[in-house]
């Protein structure tokens, strides 16, 4: 989800990475910023299906759209994100740059954004400063931004798998089974570990030099039938929000041999299906549209969550898909003219986890 600034890697000068049937811009394949803007627009609406459409309720998991979204939109997210690290984490990438290109800069903007998300309890902060540093602040730097979190456990496993040499692709399947059956069903690290596993896999494909689009047509739709009908069988608690990966509980093992099967499904399906179509309307308004879209995930997440989280301010209402539809449009819009007008305010990058005393000047992914 954190494009850092990139440095020529010998995986481009080997791999083709999605480069000859799409439009490019400096090399980078603009199909994959088209796929993360379609991303970044379901993550705002299914947040808003959950808190604007059954606000106050946990209807939404009943909810026919909520569910087809929750399928697979963030292991979509982290694959992408994993995707587009191959080509920036290699043997040759030093622990100094990967801590300041990649990890650092998320770090900081998830701190950034944990004390924005602290303002509605700063009364009750007044007299109690350091309890609510502790349980507010902290609650949200480690389970707001969840996502966030998945990016640098993946990114740290998939550096510490090119270290390995010629054993990198068996050392990237170690961890990421190690994270499936890491015995920790507590949300965020359950869903942290989970989405992790997708990071690393994707990652993998990316050095092995597979491609979205080498994926057959005829298995892409065998896999969105093979995801329609699991989605039938969908429930509440199939969800890794709720049954935690926790392979080792009564019933959950059941659910689990339809989650995962299911959500990879879904996953290949959709970012085969979504490649074909910028590759098809490439040069229109609404594909540069989702493309800018795509690079400003990082933003858009961020302050999605803060929208969200004032919901809880407001009066209970009534509201239906087109209010949903509405709000997504205001968080989307919103966040564009914050990010444009914090380039103009002295400081206003430290809000994105930009700081420009550091070595490396990071950028949005």
């Amino acid at each position: 989800m954190v494009d850092i600034v990139r440095r020529p890697a010998p995986l481009e000068a080997t791999a083709p990475l999605e480069t000859s049937q799409a439009a490019t811009k400096g090399g980078r394949d603009l199909g994959l910023d088209f796929i993360k803007g379609i991303l970044i627009l379901l993550v705002v609406f299914g947040h808003s299906i959950q808190w604007i459409v059954h606000a106050r309720t946990e209807d939404y998991w009943e909810n026919g759209l909520f569910r087809a979204i929750y399928l697979f939109h963030m292991p979509a997210f982290i694959a992408v994100s994993g995707y587009l690290a191959a080509s920036r984490i290699d043997a040759a990438t030093s622990l100094r740059e990967f801590l300041f290109r990649r990890t650092l800069p998320m770090l900081l903007a998830m701190a950034v954004w944990a004390g924005i998300l602290a303002w509605p309890n700063l009364a009750r902060a007044y007299v109690g400063l350091e309890t609510h540093v502790r349980s507010d602040v902290w609650r949200d730097f480690l389970g707001s931004f969840w996502f966030l979190w998945a990016v640098v456990v993946g990114s740290a496993g998939a550096f510490a798998a090119t270290r390995f040499g010629a054993y990198e692709r068996a050392a990237l399947l170690l961890i990421a089974a190690a994270l499936l059956l890491a015995p920790l069903p507590d949300f965020p690290r359950s869903v942290i570990r989970y989405t992790a596993a997708f990071y690393l896999i994707a990652f993998l494909a990316g050095r092995a030099g597979v491609t979205i689009r080498s994926i057959p047509p005829r298995i892409a739709v065998a896999a969105g039938a093979a995801a329609a009908v699991g989605w039938l069988f969908w429930t509440q608690d199939t969800y890794i929000y709720n049954n935690g990966f926790a392979y080792w509980r009564p019933g959950v093992a059941s659910q689990l041999a339809l989650m995962l099967p299911v959500s990879v499904a879904a996953t290949l399906a959709f970012l085969r299906a979504a490649v074909a179509l910028h590759d098809r309307i490439a040069h229109s308004a609404a594909a540069w549209t989702m493309v800018s879209l795509g690079g400003m995930t990082l933003e858009i997440y961020l302050t999605q969550t803060l929208a969200f989280r004032a919901t809880s301010l407001l009066p209970e209402f009534a509201a239906g898909y087109l209010d949903a539809a509405t709000a997504t449009a205001a968080i989307v819009a919103g966040t564009t003219a914050l990010v444009a007008l914090s380039r103009r305010l002295p400081g206003g990058g430290l809000l994105w986890g930009r700081l420009p005393a550091l070595p490396f000047r990071a950028r949005n992914d």
